[in-house]
């Protein structure tokens, strides 16, 4: 509206100036090539008007004339843009649907039309991966990093490449590049974090825990845990290099966030009765007996005093069972103290739950060592050990992530290098030493002995099935007590107290 009214005025302002013109007295006369002209000073002002819009109007016609080719430059680089940019989102679509040609023929075209834009780039890429060419990927990712913007996803690709073909090294130098490049990705604090605990730098990994945490790039228990592994590693590497003050300190620093790492418990209570502090080792073992047994805590609570006798020790580890009665490691180690303190009965009555939840390769070898030693029962001491062949394995340091097992606890598995994935539990399968003669029969069940609800004892892994050969079975449980192979078995058990207090140590026996 103001924008009319403005005209509207302006017009108004001009008609009156045009009709103060004409009503001036007076003339103007013009003489060309002996022709006058004699015109009123209205006609003269409009003339002159005229002649100047003409000139403006030519002069605007020349200029677009003369900008025809650098418009037509312009509007050929932006249809060829648009062309460009569009090849390039069908491409980026084709690759991610894994149309390998489609996405090669667009990334030429994208190429051809754009030359070699940063987008253009992740297609060149992509299609190359598709495509399986190597050398082109690797190519296409350095040339991003000339870019700002697809540097870090230039950085990302070369790190999967060298990842992939086991250059360690690179993959180290290109994941601190990323890290630098940008502190709060995950996956660059991940993967510096991996391959400095690979390489045995605690120090260094635990300073890249620390920024993943100022980041908030881990949960705060996660992070703990982690940093309590790294801890333990580091004390574990320090007393195998003499220096037990800054393994006892640095395990005591493990312990202080996770109290049930047993690893670190060990060493510590290790440390510390050698340093004469007899009470704090004490207490060490028991806080991680009362969270999660392990037989590495009941060996270091052993061996804190050294000098003690036989019924002593026997007396203050079945003290040890009763923080965590329920555990299978606590009745299993109260089995073995009444074994030592010859109180049969609680022996049995510790392992009867055990026999009938899960008989493994241990419980089978401290029941034949109850008959041999209680009765003199041979013929049940053989049947026992026979059984703890065929019984399933016992728990060991396991690797959650691929199966590998270890005798000793390590911070990275020796199989696929995970952090932290070793745990104290059974294989995924019980697999047997090869026994191809074995015969499984059914077993026989007194239809007036009804059986008893199954004991589930915390810590007690479930069975697994036994590979014999190549076939998988079974083995037969009687519903109220496994008990021992009779004499009707056809393959005859040998064996020895000596055999098993060597499968209680966790050896194996072949029948």
């Amino acid at each position: 509206m103001t924008r009319l009214v403005a005209i509207l005025i302006a017009a108004g302002l001009a008609a009156a100036f045009m009709a103060w013109l004409a009503s001036l007295e007076g003339g103007m006369q013009l003489t060309v090539a002996g022709y006058e002209f004699q015109m009123s000073v209205g006609v003269a002002a409009g003339l002159l008007i005229v002649i100047v819009a003409a000139a403006v109007i030519l002069h605007r016609v020349i200029v677009a004339i003369w900008g025809v080719p650098d418009r037509f430059g312009v509007w050929y680089s932006a249809r060829r843009a648009r062309r460009g940019y569009r090849a390039l989102s069908e491409g980026l679509v084709a690759a991610a649907a894994g149309d390998a040609g489609e996405a090669l023929r667009l990334a030429r075209r994208t190429e051809k039309l754009l030359g070699a834009p940063p987008l253009g780039l992740l297609l060149a890429a992509q299609a190359a991966q598709l495509t399986g060419d190597e050398e082109k990927q690797s190519a296409a990712y350095r040339a991003m990093l000339a870019h700002s913007d697809t540097e870090f996803l230039g950085l990302r690709g070369l790190f999967m490449e060298a990842r992939k073909s086991g250059n360690d090294d690179e993959a180290l130098a290109l994941a601190e590049r990323a890290h630098q490049l940008r502190p709060k990705a995950a996956w660059a604090a991940n993967a510096l974090f991996d391959l400095k605990c690979a390489r045995g730098a605690w120090r260094e990994a635990q300073t890249v825990l620390e920024e993943a945490g100022r980041a908030r790039l881990l949960d705060s228990d996660v992070a703990r845990r982690r940093r309590a592994v790294l801890l333990t590693a580091e004390a574990i590497e320090a007393e195998r290099g003499g220096e037990g003050e800054r393994a006892l300190a640095r395990a005591l620093e493990a312990l202080a966030l996770s109290p049930a790492l047993a690893p670190a418990a060990s060493l510590a209570a290790r440390r510390l009765s050698a340093a004469g502090r007899i009470w704090k080792a004490q207490d060490v073992i028991e806080a991680a007996w009362a969270q999660s047994p392990h037989p590495d805590l009941a060996v270091a609570y052993a061996d804190i005093r050294p000098e003690e006798a036989t019924p002593a020790r026997a007396k203050r580890l079945m003290g040890l069972t009763q923080l965590n009665r329920g555990h299978f490691e606590s009745r299993l180690l109260e089995a073995e103290q009444a074994i030592a303190l010859k109180r049969w009965s609680q022996a049995r009555a510790a392992l009867h739950p055990l026999a009938q939840s899960f008989t493994t390769a241990r419980v089978c070898a401290l029941m034949a060592e109850i008959a041999q030693e209680e009765r003199g029962d041979m013929v049940a001491a053989h049947g026992w050990l026979a059984r703890a062949v065929r019984a399933p394995r016992d728990a060991q340091w396991t690797c959650n992530s691929c199966g590998w097992a270890a005798s000793d606890w390590r911070a990275v598995c020796g199989g696929c290098g995970a952090f932290d994935s070793l745990a104290w539990t059974t294989p995924g399968a019980g697999v047997l030493e090869n026994m191809p003669h074995i015969e499984v029969e059914e077993p026989v069940v007194e239809e007036a002995a009804p059986a008893p609800e199954p004991v589930v004892i915390e810590g007690t892994p479930k069975p697994a099935p036994v590979y014999v050969g190549r076939e998988s079975v079974v083995l037969p449980r009687l519903p109220d007590d496994p008990g021992p192979i009779t004499e009707d078995d056809d393959h005859e058990p040998t064996g020895t107290s000596e055999d098993a207090a060597r499968l209680r140590r966790g050896g194996r026996m072949r029948a």
